[in-house]
């Protein structure tokens, strides 16, 4: 009954929020990933979720995007199956499906779709079972597959070469075991053999299928956007080593510090309450009523958004962290604590190689950790610190118990956390943050059948769609600029440049991209462009449109300034806009056109 609730809850918001860039990323990967793989060349970084996502598409190819969120929602039911029937012999029950329907709830901010992320923490999963199992009863065939898992992982998401350092968790256990140094060696031999025979395997079939060279370009780009050195995420694309170490800190700070908070808060009702409890009728009224303040306070920021999801995404990671350190240092059980290692590695590691670092990973991987703190938490019974004051003339020592109300107080913040994860699912479907309730006018294509959203936003982009028929046939190659990658899908057209979704293209990347169109078509593409900025902040669009001209803004300006050169060049010309697209077409290919065309080839 958990596991089809969850399910059903899942596949019921589904149906709701629509977002032109991620989700259209992916969606048009898998279309053309069989059938046009050079369209999409830069997602070849994620090969073979491009395998699975490709083929579910074909599958489900009826229901359109619907079919590839339900294909969201059944990758993130089994990898709630396989994590509770993994952690159950460990957890309570109940704390188990508390934590698991924490973890559902979180990823319920994100977009639906099948994705890199979802498969990659389904794979992680895998390989921490196996390798837990296999480390506990020496089956080497459960090492060489956990390898195996843990080597597919890298080509559903490039980042998760980080999943080698698994091996940590190996001399970790000989270390808890106190078992000769040279078994360890022992285990870690199946396990790399395991991790090189999936990449062996992958690479056959990427030859096999005519996709290596394809996915070789791919890391080209990759290794271009992660050799620089600053910060900055517009000169290296969002993965310079020291941009994401840079992440890696601040988001770990950030976490510890959201977490310390909350525990600081905890502890302080605690305190409250057992100061007043032998005090006088009026003063524990008084007492008690100061704890409901601070209640209703939590409450009133979480309804009016002071709170958000990723403030609550920070607090649990934090609390994960600082969990998985007084576990490590505690008395208990050593299997207890080789997973809540697995679970502390999956924690730091998945997010280290994403762009934005745990804003747009580290939902992904509290599958273990999250589930394991809640139980650990559930078990407090009660508290006790000892204060010490040594000096030259005096000693002070003072016991201070915090055992009163524990069980009320834990309640409360299991209800704080299960009331932000549905508040937040309710009101936050991605990149179209708005109230479910005015989210019931369709989307008039094929492809988006059974997508709702907002009337101004169906409104703008429904018009968007029966203009560019009138210029744009299907499987025809188009410019989609900057963060509209779902046009492409909407539309059944094929991306000019090799990233459906240049917003994330480091400048010269762009350039470079934007220079070889023509060794894919004869013709200059037709070019769609936003008007208005669609993601984060601005995910209110177009009913609520951010301040400024999104063609000046610093993040765009140097790409914008490369497009306009590329539209003034050719003589594009604006055919038709609303308030937030444009169609631009070349005024017309006459001989001097052509010359330049055959000049740039």
């Amino acid at each position: 009954m958990f596991i089809g609730l969850i399910f059903i809850f899942q596949v019921a918001l589904i149906f709701q929020g629509f977002d032109l860039s991620d989700e259209g990323f992916l969606s048009t990967f898998y279309r053309r990933f069989y059938s046009n793989p050079n369209s999409v060349s830069y997602n070849f970084m994620f090969w073979l979720t491009g395998v699975i996502g490709g083929a579910w598409s074909k599958l489900v190819s009826p229901l359109g995007l619907l079919g590839i969120r339900l294909g969201g929602a059944i990758v993130n039911t089994l990898t709630v199956i396989l994590t509770f029937q993994f952690l159950k012999k460990y957890l309570k029950p109940d704390n188990l499906k508390l934590g698991l329907l924490l973890v559902i709830l979180s990823l319920n901010n994100d977009i639906k779709v099948l994705n890199y992320n979802t498969l990659s923490s389904l794979f992680y999963i895998l390989t921490i079972v196996f390798l837990f199992l296999g480390l506990l009863q020496n089956h080497l065939y459960k090492l060489f597959l956990a390898g195996l898992f843990g080597g597919l992982n890298i080509f559903i998401r490039t980042p998760n070469v980080l999943e080698l350092g698994l091996v940590l968790a190996m001399l970790y256990h000989n270390h808890l075991t106190k078992q000769p140094f040279k078994k360890v060696f022992s285990q870690i031999f199946p396990f790399l053999a395991g991790y090189l025979a999936a990449i062996g395997l992958v690479m056959t079939s990427m030859y096999l299928m005519g996709h290596l060279p394809i996915f070789l370009d791919s890391m080209k780009i990759l290794y271009a956007m992660g050799k620089g050195q600053g910060v900055n995420t517009e000169t290296q694309g969002g993965y310079g080593i020291s941009r994401l170490l840079y992440l890696f800190r601040s988001n770990t700070i950030v976490s510890i510090k959201y977490a310390s908070i909350v525990l600081a808060g905890v502890f302080g009702i605690l305190y409250l309450n057992e100061k007043f409890k032998t005090r006088s009728k009026p003063e524990r009224l008084l007492s008690q009523a100061t704890v409901f303040l601070i209640y209703g306070m939590i409450l009133a920021l979480i309804i009016t958004h002071r709170v958000d999801h990723f403030t609550v995404l920070f607090t649990i990671t934090g609390l994960s962290l600082l969990t998985a350190v007084f576990i490590m240092f505690s008395d208990v059980d050593g299997e207890i604590k080789l997973l809540f290692f697995l679970g502390f590695f999956f924690l730091l590691s998945f997010p280290l190689g994403s762009s934005d670092g745990i804003y747009t990973a580290g939902r992904y991987c509290l599958w273990i950790a999250l589930p394991m703190t809640i139980d650990y938490l559930l078990k407090w019974k009660s508290f006790h610190f000892t204060v010490s004051i040594l000096g030259d003339t005096f000693a002070f020592s003072r016991k201070i118990w915090l055992a009163n109300h524990v069980g009320s107080v834990k309640k409360w913040l299991v209800f704080m956390l299960v009331f932000s994860g549905f508040y937040f699912s309710y009101f936050y479907p991605f990149f179209d943050r708005r109230n479910r309730v005015q989210m019931h006018y369709a989307l008039q294509s094929d492809n988006l059948k059974g997508i709702y959203t907002t009337k101004g936003r169906a409104e703008v982009f429904n018009e968007l769609l029966r203009e560019s028929k009138k210029y744009i046939k299907e499987n025809e190659y188009v410019i989609a600029y900057d963060d509209m990658a779902m046009y492409y899908y909407a539309t059944n057209t094929i991306p000019q440049l090799s990233n459906p979704l240049p917003a994330v293209y480091s400048t010269s990347q762009f350039q470079l991209d934007l220079n070889s169109i023509f060794t894919k078509s004869q013709k200059l593409p037709p070019v769609v462009r936003q008007k208005i900025a669609t993601i984060g902040d601005a995910s209110k669009w177009p009913e609520e449109i951010s301040p400024g001209n999104y063609f000046t803004i610093e993040r765009n300006l140097d790409k914008n300034e490369i497009l306009d050169s590329f539209l003034l060049r050719y003589r594009y010309k604006e055919v038709w806009a609303n308030r937030v697209f444009m169609i631009l077409l070349p005024d017309r290919l006459d001989r001097q056109a052509d010359s330049l065309i055959k000049n740039d080839k």
